[in-house]
């Protein structure tokens, strides 16, 4: 009878009980419980505990189904206490809550987190880029593309003289400016840059050297800022980031107001002479055979003289470019070659000789590079004034273009050379209609002539005055 009974047995599947933190603290290494507080239905917070190589350590673990099969995912460590990279129980119960409603609108919490994981990786990469960027876009590299954009142009000479001063004045005077992000560059650091040439403390001001510097700076600064929306810009000008021009913030009244005034000093003829004898003293023979050329040449500017060439020297004369004026091309200015200016180009031919044929080479190369730079010769020159002042055997300081002021009054008014000879021998004034289109002559004759008398003059005051003065040597010996 017994056979006929149907005997039933109701198996009660037992609900995880929601979990406390005394519970989790007496889970063992190895063990996982459920969160009852979760409701059941897409997906399940529960907590395991594992032992690592650092201790042991209690995770967060939610669990659904997908696609018929079971899937974890680790949601972070369990802290008792509110901590970084670690979830307390209220917070994981919070994010499972999300994760359900994720589930249950279709989503799949797997698949985002690596399309979360993907996002991450690639702002790490743009922040690495940016960084990366950052360090080769310093104010360095923004000169430089300046001075790169001079000589895509065909500016060589112009883009020599930009980065010399780039060079001696930012790059080598302040590495630490020189180095950084140029956007981060702000008017108060370049202030600070133009001060080591004409602040207060400095004892001999370069205040024309100064504003080429903020001028040059300022004209590397627009075509970086430009470079952006420029199709013709070159490409490494772009790519900085720079919101204003550091250079063009820093007022320049002042300095051209002090700088930029037409000089007056003129050496006197004693003066003169001890300027001679200190340069026939110099140590840098490049140096000191630049500085008797432009005297033997009688006051020609450092600029030309420094970019001479072999093949500019001929065996009657020697040309010069002059780029000064509103000039497409420089315009070529002969000069006569006399003895005395024969026998320095003599000397620089040994220093820097023509090789494999190149007589485009430089005379006055400096380490086989570029020429020496006319900063090089106007800082010598104030050098000599200050060592002449100290001395008493000058009257007040005086600087390079005072030099070729001094030469030209003294061809005036001891020599008594007209001023269109003047004119043409020195390269200047040549601006009216008929020196531009209809006087083509090169004035060798009375160029030569004008040299001559010079140079006469010159060994007369080396050798010395009728009332017994020293010889002073024009050439070292």
């Amino acid at each position: 009878m017994n056979r006929d009974i149907n005997i039933q047995l109701t198996v009660r599947r037992t609900a995880p009980k929601p979990l406390t933190t005394t519970a989790i603290s007496a889970l063992k290494p190895g063990r996982m419980l459920a969160d009852g507080a979760i409701r059941p239905g897409a997906g399940s917070l529960k907590i395991r505990k594992r032992l690592t190589a650092g201790g042991v350590v209690s995770e967060w673990v939610f669990e659904w189904n997908r696609d018929g099969k079971a899937t974890r995912q680790s949601i972070g460590r369990y802290s008792v206490n509110e901590a970084q990279n670690c979830l307390t129980l209220p917070q994981a119960r919070a994010e499972a809550a999300r994760l359900q409603a994720s589930i249950a609108a279709g989503e799949d919490p797997a698949a985002q987190r690596e399309i979360d994981r993907a996002e991450r990786k690639a702002q790490q990469a743009a922040t690495v880029a940016k960084v990366r960027d950052a360090s080769e876009k310093t104010l360095k590299a923004m000169l430089n593309a300046y001075v790169a954009a001079l000589q895509a142009k065909g500016k060589d000479r112009t883009a020599s003289d930009v980065e010399n001063i780039f060079k001696n004045h930012v790059e080598i005077a302040f590495p630490d400016l020189s180095a950084m992000p140029a956007a981060q560059i702000t008017p108060e650091h370049f202030s600070r840059i133009l001060a080591r040439l004409v602040g207060a403390d400095v004892e001999v001001k370069r205040g024309r050297t100064a504003l080429k510097l903020r001028s040059y700076a300022s004209a590397a600064f627009k075509l970086a800022l430009g470079a952006a929306t420029d199709p013709m810009a070159p490409a490494g000008a772009a790519g900085f980031g720079l919101t204003y021009n550091a250079a063009a913030a820093v007022p320049a009244g002042k300095m051209a107001a002090t700088f930029n005034r037409p000089g007056e000093r003129v050496l006197s003829i004693e003066e003169l002479r001890h300027y001679l004898a200190h340069i026939a003293a110099l140590p840098s023979t490049l140096t000191r055979l630049a500085l008797q050329l432009q005297i033997a040449s009688a006051g020609q500017r450092f600029q030309q003289l420094l970019r001479l060439r072999h093949a500019d020297i001929s065996a009657d004369t020697f040309v010069l470019l002059d780029p000064k004026g509103r000039r497409s091309q420089p315009r070529p200015h002969v000069l006569p070659l006399l003895p005395e200016v024969a026998e320095i180009f003599d000397e620089l031919r040994t220093i820097n000789p023509i090789e494999n044929g190149d007589t485009t080479a430089l005379l006055f190369a400096s380490r086989g590079s570029g020429p020496v730079a006319a900063a090089t010769l106007s800082s010598t020159v104030q050098d000599i004034a200050i060592a002449m002042v100290h001395a008493e055997q000058a009257q007040s300081p005086f600087r390079g273009g005072d030099i070729r002021r001094t030469i030209e009054t003294m061809l005036a008014e001891t020599l008594r050379i007209s001023k269109d000879t003047r004119a043409q021998l020195l390269s200047h004034g040549l601006t009216g209609v008929q020196d531009r289109h209809y006087d083509k002559g090169q004035h060798l004759d009375t160029k030569r002539a004008a040299m001559r008398a010079w140079n006469d003059f010159l060994s007369d005051l080396c050798i010395g005055s009728a009332a017994g003065s020293n010889v002073v040597p024009l050439k070292a010996a």
